[in-house]
Order: structure tokens, then C-alpha cells, then sequence
């Protein structure tokens, strides 16, 4: 299991392999990055016969979840010992359930679209079919997840939150989901998915490591080093600002955040940087101040010998230059500055 709060255990089902083969990408990378999303705490990969088909020779099978639109891809389940598929509530009239339950061991999870149905839906299913002989239920769509409000408790079946973002909600619901005891979240690296994106699996875990301080089974440390895989697989920049792993969310620049940092860190970082694989990087540039001076001194291990007027000078080249360039000072930059300060000479 992947995460446990108040003694409950809940799994990580990741869509990241589903959602990655859609496009045109670089084989190369992708085995180490599968093992990377086990050891940050995935559990399942969700897949369908097209992703099948093409990391079948590249990586290890295992814990795959196949979705299933036809009849015939349960014999290339139970010939490749996959175990868990996953039914479309709109496939029924063709997917045959009573049929796979005679002639196979599957277990079912069966998917709802929560937002193709009006209020108290799950009583009108619960008469139709019943849900028991499902291994689990799982919600897809945007909504508040209370899935005791979809499930009855006297119901034996688990339950599957696979949020939407298209309300910008879809971390947040995923949250919730795992707080109320849900068996199961589904989730995508960077919450890449479909349209609208999904519960980001990265976020997912620092927030209920962070925020409800909860056991999460997972090497954390490994998110940084999936960014650099993720974009060399996708071809695609991720913003250096996106939350717990772009790469410039532990920079800092103006004078009073680098007081602040240099004092107690949390004053405006949510969490250390080296939980995730990263590192504090002090930048300089229009907005520094003298505190951000002697803190690159210091970061750089150069000999902080300069008067207070000699570290104004400095402050006022970096600015200049700054501004000049329209860009932050490399640290080859500062250094070439601080070399630069004439030194009064006494005789």
C-alpha cells in the first residue's frame, strides 16, 4: 500500500503509462521511470490494449490494470497473468459480466461517470445490478467525494476516486478522498490526463505526507530525478514553477526572503526541499538586497572580507547588471563582480 491515515490503507492506481503512449515519445528512459513511480508509491498501472502493446517489451509485467472495450482482450489478460480490468458502466450491453465471471478469475473494477447521471444514481444501479459481485466501484469525474454517498456501507465492495481537473479540483478531491478512507485513488504524473488532467500523483503524496502528516510508502526523493525523465519521455518542458517539482520553487531572491530562509525556512517554504530531491538555490538579480549578498558569499564558500560599502557596491553592480541583461546573474557572474572590487590599498 501506498498511503496510510489513521490506520487505514489506501493504493495509488496511475494513469501516467496510459497517457504517455498516446502521443509519440522516447522509448528510452521508460523502464527506469516505471521504477521510479513504484518506489514513490505507485501501486497499479492503468493501461489499455494499445499501451499494452507497445511497453510490453520494454518494461517488467506487473500490477497492470487493463481496461477492457471488447470481449476478446480477456484472453490476452489471463494469458499475460493480468489480473484486475476495468469495465466501462457504458460498455455492459456488450461486456458480458456474468459471462467473465463464469469463465475467468478476474477482478472487476467497474467504471461510473459520475457526471453522466443525476442525483442518487446509485440507488437506481444498486437495483439494477449488484454491485457486490464488483471487486471495486470506481467515480470518475469532478464532484465532492463522499463515497458513502454513492456506496451504502453494507455494500462489500471498495471504491476508486478518478477526479477530473476540469475545475481545477482534481489534487484537492483526491485529497478528500483518501482523508474519508477511499480504497483506492487514481492519479497521473504532473496529472496529465485526458482533456482536463487528473489528481497529480506527486502532489497527492506531498500533501497527505505534509498537510495530514500520514504515512506515505514511497521514496520521495525520487520526484525531482521523474521530472528530468518525464520531460525526456514526453518531450514536453513542465513549467519551472509547477508545485513540488518545478525546478524553480526553492528560488529565492529578494533581501527579506533570504532573511527569512536563513532564519527559519519554513517561514516560506511548505515543505524542505530535500524531501523531493531538490535543493535551495539563492538567485540574484533586481530585487536582492545586502542579506542576499552574504548569503551567496556564504553559498559559494568565497571569504566574506568586504566592508558594508564594498557589499553595497556589489549589490549595485549585481542590480545593474540584472536589470541590463533582463535575466538573473549566473554565479560565475557575482564571482567576476566581487573579484572586480577594487580594494583600497595601505601603506
Amino acid at each position: 500500500m501506498s498511503i496510510v491515515i489513521a490506520g487505514k490503507e489506501s493504493f495509488i492506481i496511475d494513469r501516467t503509462l496510459i497517457n504517455i503512449t498516446q502521443k509519440s515519445f522516447n522509448k528510452s528512459g521508460l523502464s527506469q521511470f516505471c521504477e521510479n513511480l513504484k518506489k514513490v508509491g505507485v501501486d497499479f498501472f492503468e493501461i489499455d490494449e494499445k499501451t499494452f502493446n507497445i511497453v510490453r517489451p520494454l518494461i517488467r509485467l506487473e500490477n497492470f490494470i487493463l481496461r477492457i472495450d471488447r470481449m476478446d482482450q480477456l484472453e490476452t489478460c489471463k494469458s499475460n497473468k493480468i489480473e484486475y480490468i476495468i469495465v466501462r458502466e457504458v460498455n455492459l450491453e456488450f461486456i458480458k459480466i456474468n459471462y467473465i465471471e463464469e469463465n475467468y478469475d478476474f477482478k472487476i473494477i467497474l467504471e461510473i461517470d459520475i457526471n453522466t447521471h443525476s442525483g442518487d444514481f446509485m440507488k437506481k444501479i444498486g437495483k439494477d445490478m449488484d454491485l457486490g459481485r464488483f471487486f471495486a466501484i470506481r467515480f470518475k469525474g469532478e464532484n465532492n467525494w463522499f463515497t458513502n454517498d454513492y456506496v451504502q456501507e453494507n455494500v462489500n465492495v471498495k471504491t476508486n476516486v478518478y477526479a477530473c481537473d476540469e475545475l481545477s479540483m482534481a489534487t484537492a478531491a483526491g485529497l478528500q478522498a483518501a482523508y474519508k478512507g477511499v480504497d483506492y485513488v487514481t492519479t497521473a504524473f504532473c496529472g496529465t490526463d485526458g482533456i482536463y488532467g487528473t489528481t497529480a500523483l506527486e502532489e497527492l503524496l506531498l500533501s497527505i505526507k505534509v498537510i495530514m502528516g500520514a504515512q506515505v510508502n514511497g521514496e520521495l526523493c525520487l520526484l525531482s530525478e521523474m521530472r528530468d525523465q518525464y520531460e525526456k519521455i514526453t518531450y514536453i518542458k513542465l513549467p519551472n514553477n509547477k508545485p513540488v517539482i518545478g525546478r524553480d520553487i526553492f528560488k529565492y531572491e529578494s533581501g527579506v526572503h533570504v532573511a527569512g530562509i536563513d532564519k527559519n525556512p519554513v517561514t516560506y517554504e511548505p515543505f524542505m526541499p530535500e524531501m523531493v530531491g531538490m535543493e535551495r538555490k539563492l538567485s540574484l538579480g533586481k530585487h536582492s538586497g545586502k542579506n542576499s549578498i552574504n548569503a551567496k558569499l556564504k553559498e559559494l564558500g568565497m571569504d566574506n572580507n568586504y566592508s558594508t560599502l564594498e557589499i553595497v557596491k556589489i549589490l549595485d553592480m549585481v542590480k545593474s547588471k540584472s536589470i541590463r541583461n533582463k535575466m538573473e546573474l549566473s554565479d560565475n557572474d557575482f564571482i567576476d563582480i566581487c573579484n572586480g572590487i577594487m580594494r583600497p590599498q595601505y601603506v
